[in-house]
């Protein structure tokens, strides 16, 4: 298939000019050699902008992608209307345009290149990337608290230090990043735990596939009775996701698993510092 060149911006809600802070909200992406113009808004995930900004009435936000959408849906039909012989030319024109920096709440990023076989499918690309984080899974995240965990434990002069293992039998295993081995056998084990998934059945999916895990681990006695998970979980003013992680949190500890924060380090510390 032939490969296009297309350029694409990724629009941020900037309400604060002082602070320059921002979050990503869409993306335009056009292709000069198709004609292709397209968008994508964060229309449905206000929270997760509105939490970030709380200090800002929600209908600011909502007014200001009214705002965007109503431009670039014009965009879109003055473009769907020009003379065919110039469209490349007329496009770039007005992506530069588009692009250009300015004082609103929506901004553009600077534009970027890519290369693609369907400008469509890269748009929705871009957009999973930049606005939904599509690269932020629950095991991406548990990557970075596992680094933090690792810089605090190095700091500790242990004697048996934490390394990655696979604890259990032939049978019923599981493998953690942390786990301190004594006499041969796993002694302790510090697990880093995302529940901080956009909606609650995200968290409840997550938090089962691992308790799970746990319960069989406990039922055959192949787990030591120091296992901590270093969690990160939603701000209490999100009730329902809150709510879901506290429960997830509660079958933890049933299951003789001590929750943690991950932010909470000197806990942490304790935990592997005790004899």
């Amino acid at each position: 298939m032939n490969k296009f060149a297309c350029r694409y911006a990724v629009l941020q809600f900037a309400p604060y000019r002082e602070t320059g802070e921002f979050a990503n909200v869409g993306v335009v992406l056009m292709c000069p050699q198709t004609g292709y113009f397209g968008f994508l808004l964060q229309t449905r995930k206000h929270k997760r902008v509105t939490d970030f900004f709380d200090e800002l009435p929600r209908h600011v936000y909502a007014r200001a992608l009214q705002i965007m959408r109503a431009e670039l849906q014009r965009t879109a039909e003055v473009l769907a209307k020009a003379p065919v012989s110039d469209r490349a030319q007329y496009l770039r024109q007005v992506f530069d345009a588009l692009a250009h920096p300015r004082e609103t709440l929506v901004r553009f990023s600077a534009p970027r290149a890519v290369v693609t076989e369907d400008p469509a499918a890269e748009l929705q690309r871009q957009y999973d990337y930049y606005v939904d984080r599509a690269f932020a899974t629950p095991e991406y995240v548990e990557q970075g608290i596992e680094k933090r965990l690792k810089a605090l434990l190095n700091t500790l002069e242990l004697s048996l230090p934490f390394k990655p293992a696979k604890v259990g039998d032939d049978d019923v295993y599981a493998r953690f990043p942390l786990v301190q081995q004594r006499g041969g056998s796993a002694a302790k084990i510090i697990k880093p735990f995302n529940l901080t998934q956009d909606d609650t059945m995200g968290i409840y999916d997550h938090g089962d596939a691992w308790l799970q895990k746990i319960r069989r681990l406990r039922a055959r006695n192949l787990l030591p009775a120091d296992v901590l998970f270093a969690v990160a979980g939603p701000s209490q003013a999100d009730a329902k996701r809150f709510a879901a992680f506290s429960e997830i949190c509660t079958e933890l500890r049933r299951q003789e698993v001590l929750p943690v924060e991950e932010s909470h380090r000197a806990e942490i510390v304790s935990f592997a510092l005790a004899a």
